[in-house]
């Protein structure tokens, strides 16, 4: 008999949703956003996530699966040598604090150059540099440059022409090949202005005038708006199926440094910025000697900026010393030792509550939303924020009158930090704004999780949302938040079958041009660039599209159906056990449970909802075919666990006994058959030794493919 699980505690629980369904998000190239308040998540605050689940459950299956980065729709991947990675961050709320972390590092740093690092702490001391007065060193010791809010990509060329293009991986190493995609972006060249072979790294942008146009044009189509311009230029780059549409993305690039150039004419890091601008024809940010009163100056400059940037890059100017720092950590992936963030304070302002909304979401949890006299932030002008759950609301006393601290994540979205001054407990709606059901409040074990829900599974609010998971999981395209109410609204959807039995005639009664109705339908039949069709094609598409049901991986709808933690993971894993949609919807809670990375939690959610949502799913399985990939191959059956570094990646062994049908497992257990161990491999080589497990090579491991 399988021992069982041990379950997890509330929060835990619900950090594994939080964490698949960002993940999915992710993959998809949507915002990433939280599934009850719809705030952005950031990079940094993904990590925070995934750590704080690793304090309450350091076995959790999530660690078993890839993170947000591994995009299982590109066609490729890029290696990226040497590794691009992040760097450290001299960051705090207390500015005297951040300054000296700023201190603390050019202090160590000036020792390389032979400054003489006790005049340097002396006057750190002293007390001048707090002044913005410059320190009396080498006016080039150090260099300056604006750090951009994109996402990073490596660009590989080969005798001056465009080879390869990755981005940046949460691993450094093997990113996805955004190699077609790029030929639409502004700012990179497909041929050099010299025949050189290098490797240029830069970040991906949606410039902010770009932006601003491509949010009335979502607007104008019903379309749910973009979260910020990061968000936007991640989503658009992954465009694997139809690279074409990048174009209408509007992104650009903007170069930081190049590598990988034979005998390079350059020294330092401002001569190379010079090299790569004037002789390459790269844009390149920026560059200049580094000056403290500059830092003041650049960040009262940003409102005249046409792209998104959170800080300044400082760096030792001299390449051979920075060479000579090396890295912190791991020799290849850690952050380089030459370089620091110095990041900018967060606008904030401190409002107070004049009336407070209420929102229902997808799950049927009910967020409040305070509204406010508009304060500037971030150039515009901000008048509403989330507030978090009901414990946060009730342990802060808010309520009208109380005073908030907001500030803008991301210069996009407002966000209440904190709570200046709070009035007194406020009276919960008794019922839900959406469909008139008595709300309640509901324990997630801790305070701080109270969670004040509507229980109502056909409420409105809670269908246009779940709708709306489902296109989005799938990676329907052109079908927004205001389209899918349009339809709702008007009776002609209340289920996911219903987008396809869905006419042109149908959305047409709903209020939608022919154009629009034409576009709605064609993208639920995921018909390829249906902007770029005639009226008359565009019919003729969706006709022929309506003759045979939609191929959908089977992973990919378990995750479109919103199981609590029933994800990516969870599909994927269930897939591979079964291997068909109908063995697993005749599966036992037991028999669910029995499979590896499927939970007694996650197996109970399964059961329940394929239970009570029956006629639905059989419905919608006239429309959708469930697919699975059969791998088969040289390791088909055999569980591998990796631990430790890998100068390739871990993913990119992961993927090669994926693709000779093996799976790969976070943890080792009595059925893990192999343990393949890299650099730094600690405590599963001393489980799997216990256990009596081999523990293999990489090199081993090839021999068996």
């Amino acid at each position: 008999m399988k021992n069982k699980k041990t379950a997890l505690d509330p929060e835990a629980k619900d950090l594994e949703r939080v964490i698949a369904h960002l993940d999915t998000q992710y993959e998809q190239g949507e915002d990433c956003t939280h599934p009850d308040t719809g705030i952005p998540i950031s990079d940094g605050e993904y990590d925070a996530l995934r750590r704080r689940l690793r304090e309450l459950s350091p076995n959790s299956e999530v660690f078993a699966t890839a993170t947000a980065s591994k995009v299982v729709t590109a066609a490729a991947k890029v290696v990226h040598d040497p590794p691009l990675t992040s760097i450290e961050k001299a960051s705090h709320e207390d500015r005297d604090v951040q300054e000296q972390q700023l201190f603390k590092w050019l202090t160590s740093r000036t020792r390389i150059a032979d400054v003489p690092s006790a005049e340097f702490e002396t006057m750190a001391i002293a007390g001048k540099i707090y002044k913005n007065q410059p320190i009396n060193l080498d006016a080039e010791e150090f260099y300056l440059a604006y750090k951009l809010d994109g996402v990073a990509i490596g660009l590989y060329y080969v005798d001056g022409i465009l080879s390869q293009a990755g981005l940046r991986p949460r691993d450094g190493i093997n990113g996805e090949d955004v190699t077609q995609q790029c030929q639409y972006v502004a700012g990179i060249p497909q041929t050099l202005n010299q025949p050189v072979t290098c490797s240029i790294r830069g970040e991906l942008i949606c410039k902010l005038s770009d932006f601003r146009q491509v949010q009335q044009e979502l607007e104008s189509a019903g379309e749910k708006l973009r979260a910020n311009p990061r968000n936007h230029a991640a989503g658009g780059i992954r465009q694997f199926k139809h690279p074409e549409k990048t174009k209408s993305m509007q992104l650009s690039f903007i170069a930081y440094t190049i590598e990988a150039l034979a005998a390079p004419p350059y020294k330092t890091e401002i001569q190379r910025a010079d090299f790569c601008r004037q002789h390459l024809g790269v844009p390149y940010i920026t560059t200049e000697p580094f000056r403290f009163e500059r830092l003041q100056e650049l960040e009262d400059a940003i409102e005249q900026l046409d792209f998104e940037v959170d800080g300044v890059v400082i760096g030792v100017n001299n390449l051979e010393d920075q060479e000579q720092l090396g890295r912190h950590g791991d020799p290849r992936t850690g952050n380089p030792k030459g370089k620091i963030a110095w990041k900018f304070r967060e606008e904030e302002a401190h409002p107070i509550i004049q009336e407070i909304q209420w929102q229902t979401g997808r799950t049927g949890k009910i967020v409040g939303v305070a509204i406010f006299d508009p304060v500037r932030l971030a150039g515009t002008n901000v008048s509403r924020a989330t507030l978090h759950n009901a414990g946060f609301i009730q342990r802060n006393q808010i309520t009208i009158g109380s005073t908030i601290a907001v500030r803008k994540a991301g210069k996009i979205i407002p966000k209440v930090t904190s709570v200046i001054a709070g009035r007194g407990e406020l009276e919960f709606p008794k019922t839900c704004g959406a469909c008139g059901a008595d709300t309640e409040l509901q324990t997630g074990g801790t305070e701080e999780m109270l969670q004040l829900i509507c229980p109502n599974s056909d409420c409105s609010a809670q269908n246009i949302s779940a709708l709306c998971h489902y296109l989005s999981t799938l990676g329907v395209l052109g079908l927004g938040e205001s389209r899918v109410t349009q339809l709702v609204e008007g009776g002609k959807v209340s289920t996911p079958a219903d987008f396809y039995r869905l006419t042109i005639d149908d959305a047409m009664e709903t209020g939608l041009t022919i154009r629009q109705s034409a576009l709605a339908v064609a993208a639920v039949r995921m018909i390829a660039a249906p902007d770029k069709l005639p009226l008359e094609e565009l019919e003729a598409a969706i006709k022929q599209s309506v003759r045979g049901r939609i191929a959908i991986p089977l992973w990919q709808l378990f995750a479109s159906f919103g199981i609590g933690s029933a994800g990516k993971a969870a599909g994927k894993a269930l897939a591979d056990h079964f291997g068909s949609f109908e063995k697993i919807r005749s599966a036992s809670v037991e028999d669910l449970e029995s499979v590896e990375d499927v939970g007694e939690i996650t197996a109970v959610a399964i059961r329940e909802y394929l239970d009570e949502n029956a006629r639905d799913v059989d419905d919608l399985l006239q429309f959708i075919e469930p697919t699975v990939i059969a791998t088969g191959g040289s390791l088909e059956g055999q569980v591998f666990c990796f631990s430790g570094g890998f100068p390739e990646g871990k993913k990119h062994w992961e993927a090669e006994v994926e693709s000779r049908g093996g799976k790969c497992s976070g943890s080792v257990s009595q059925k893990t058959a192999f343990l393949v161990a890299g650099s730094g491999s600690g405590s599963k080589s001393a489980k799997a030794e216990k256990l009596g497990i081999p523990i293999i090579t990489t090199q081993e491991l090839q021999r068996m493919f």
